[in-house]
């Protein structure tokens, strides 16, 4: 019964068997298979003809005024030269001016459509309303079935009289049946197949872009499709003719008045006797088969595909996802053959691709850069030497199944991949010796991070903290951090920088009496720096009590740095670090020295307070550099910062320090990162990549920076 429909639906057989079925009329009636030579014969025989040959091979391809006055035209002509064969001359004329109005009306349809106009303007509203009544009266089934009936009716007592009024009736039922064809039913093949149901098919493949994805021109009934619907298919030019692909849309749009899709494939089955038809794309509407499908094809973490631009260490992505939630930072994965690659979101911009005519179609281009091929013994990530083919496919990462092995100090974790429970794990030994800088806004996280790295310091390191703000000593409260210089120190201390001053900027000073005092203050301050270091405290102090650049201060500051450097060189194996707080009043750059009064002489302090600074890690001395803008730390301190943790930042001087070391691509990140959330890179760090890392734990908030 399936093949006997699948045969009376192919429009050939179609056509063969009604033309059999008119010849057998005729021979039955008449005695002979053919009409006989009169006009009435031929024009109804004829008309009866071409409402069969319109209906199968005419307006199932085509429907326009165009294919309007191809019609008409011929009978024009035809009528004109059969006019003394008509017995009523008013029909006659009915179906010429008729004929001629169709003609007029679809040449006015033409002349007013205007592309370049809105489909809401007047000409084209007026020139879709006279086409629609013209392809509407002049389809063949309609004024071929007119030709027809009107020289069967004019001749209708004759027929009557000469054959019977069943012959007429006959003719009647034959030209009904005719009109019965479903057109969107009928097809060319002549191989029989079980196909699926016409009511879930979407539409066909115009254009393969590549083995993944498919652009389809929908059905006219179709519209109503959305992004991420399910389909599958069959294609000719697979390798197996029972492979049917599964995918989903990816994307919808308008084209020269009609609706496109482009579809993706995620996967391809070996199905025995499919009933899908060929090139014929399929609607998946079943929940079991939609729930299933979902969950193999990983819809839900979908990201997108690689397009054009795309590089070894940076990737571009056409983003479509079904929940608008890809944020910077995000950890995505894709396969280069079999190996499983890492990128980290970076960047998104619109964008808009030029079709025919003056149609576009907008999209988001996303980018992400390579962190590489997750390896859990270092805990660390490899990089990848290869770049992913076009329209790859992209998905969030899914991390759950990796198991992170244990590590101890020094390895510590500084944070995660946001989103994921991959680690980013450094070295604090190599943090330490080599210098690390906390670099950001206020606010962004900086003292917040520095003091957990603190806790984790004081295992194995004396931590002194220089601190000129007092809020160190409010932050630290719950460490028990120690002063270095007593409360009763301090002054006596003052008054002998303040003394050494004084002298220096007398007309001829007293040098014997300058190195005096100057040793002096020495003495006393590595006399503090020695009790504190060989106490069994490991967290320390040193407060000033102003906060400007000036010439006091940064003595001050030389005097102590060269105490804790004498101390380091004479007990080698000793590990310092000292964490320096707004870092400019430190050590600043030149230009930020302010009015100093002896700017020549400040500027000496500050590049021997650099120089002291550089040498330091060669006796176990390091530096934790804390500052808000590159700008205003001296850079000769920040180039040796080999480990560089940097959160959000705004300033024009710090992108152009950072874009050394991060990458100009990822310095356009800073601006975005939430709190928290900073970039991090360097010797101490175990991927030695530049990434965006949560830096984020679960314990109540500090106070504001």
């Amino acid at each position: 019964m399936e093949k006997l429909k699948f045969y009376l639906s192919n429009r050939f057989i179609l056509f063969i068997f009604l033309s059999c079925l008119l010849v057998i009329v005729n021979y039955l009636f008449t005695g002979f298979f053919l009409p006989n030579t009169e006009t009435k014969d031929i024009w109804f025989y004829s008309g009866l003809f071409m409402v069969l040959f319109s209906i199968l091979f005419i307006e199932p391809f085509y429907s326009s005024p165009k294919n309007v006055i191809t019609n008409a035209i011929p009978l024009i002509l035809v009528f004109i030269s059969i006019k003394t064969s008509f017995k009523n001359l008013t029909l006659w004329w009915c179906f010429l001016c008729s004929l001629v109005l169709l003609i007029i009306l679809s040449i006015g349809a033409m002349a007013l459509s205007q592309e370049d106009e809105s489909q809401e303007s007047t000409r084209n509203k007026i020139a879709h309303k006279l086409k629609a009544i013209a392809v509407i009266a002049g389809q063949g089934k309609v004024i071929y079935s007119a030709v027809f009936l009107a020289i069967l009716f004019s001749y209708k007592s004759e027929l009557i009289e000469t054959v019977s009024d069943t012959y007429f009736f006959t003719l009647i039922i034959l030209w009904g049946l005719i009109l019965l064809i479903n057109t969107k039913k009928i097809h060319n093949n002549f191989i029989f197949q079980e196909t699926a149901t016409s009511t879930t098919s979407i539409g066909e493949i115009f254009s393969v872009q590549s083995n993944k994805m498919f652009l389809i021109k929908l059905f006219e009934n179709k519209k109503n499709l959305e992004n991420f619907d399910l389909v599958k298919f069959r294609y000719q030019m697979d390798k197996g003719i029972n492979t049917v692909n599964e995918g989903f849309i990816f994307d919808t749009y308008n084209l020269n008045r009609t609706k496109w899709a482009k579809v993706y494939t995620l996967n391809q089955k070996t199905e025995e006797k499919s009933k899908l038809k060929l090139n014929t794309v399929y609607h998946i509407t079943e929940q079991n088969e939609i729930d299933q499908l979902n969950e193999q094809l990983k819809i839900e973490g979908f990201i997108g595909v690689i397009i054009e631009g795309s590089k070894i260490g940076n990737i571009k992505f056409e983003y479509s996802k079904k929940r608008n939630d890809l944020q910077e930072g995000d950890l995505l994965e894709l396969y280069v053959g079999e190996t499983k690659v890492y990128y980290q979101v970076i960047g998104g911009y619109t964008n808009s691709e030029k079709l025919e005519f003056k149609d576009e179609s907008g999209f988001i281009e996303g980018e992400a850069m390579q962190l590489g091929v997750w390896n859990n013994e270092t805990i660390s990530f490899e990089k990848f030497g290869w770049v992913p083919a076009m329209n790859t496919s992209i998905f969030i990462a899914d991390t759950e199944d990796i198991e992170i092995k244990d590590f101890e100090l020094p390895e510590y974790k500084l944070g995660v991949i946001p989103k994921t429970n991959l680690p980013s794990v450094i070295n604090l030994d190599d943090a330490v010796s080599h210098h690390i800088a906390l670099l950001g806004v206020t606010g962004a996280g900086k003292s917040f991070l520095a003091m957990e790295i603190i806790k984790e310091l004081l295992n194995n390191t004396k931590v002194i903290c220089i601190d000129f703000t007092g809020e160190w000593k409010k932050m630290l409260a719950d460490l028990n951090p120690v002063s270095i210089i007593d409360a009763e120190g301090l002054p006596v201390v003052e008054t002998q920088i303040a003394k050494k001053e004084n002298l220096a900027s007398t007309k001829n000073p007293d040098k014997t009496e300058l190195i005096k005092l100057r040793d002096s203050i020495q003495k006393k301050l590595e006399d503090y720096v020695s009790k504190y270091i060989d106490s069994q405290d490991n967290l320390a102090l040193f407060e000033i009590p102003e906060l400007s650049n000036t010439t006091f201060i940064l003595e001050f500051t030389q005097y102590f740095i060269e105490a804790i450097f004498k101390y380091a060189k004479s007990h080698p194996g000793q590990k310092i670090c000292l964490v320096l707080e707004e870092a400019h009043t430190i050590v600043p750059e030149t230009n930020f020295l302010g009015d100093l009064g002896d700017y020549g002489s400040s500027k000496a302090l500050v590049s021997k307070m650099s120089q002291i600074a550089l040498q330091g890690r060669k006796y176990g001395v390091g530096l934790m550099v804390i500052a808000q803008r590159t700008a205003n730390v001296s850079k000769t301190v920040l180039t040796q910062c080999n480990t560089i943790i940097c959160f959000q930042a705004f300033d024009e001087t710090s992108f152009t320090f950072l874009g050394n070391y991060i990458g100009k691509d990822l310095v356009q990140t800073l601006p975005n990162l939430k709190k928290y959330h900073a970039v991090v890179t360097g010797k101490a760090v175990k991927t030695n990549i530049p990434m965006i890392v949560n830096l984020k734990r679960e314990i109540p908030e500090p106070p504001e920076e």
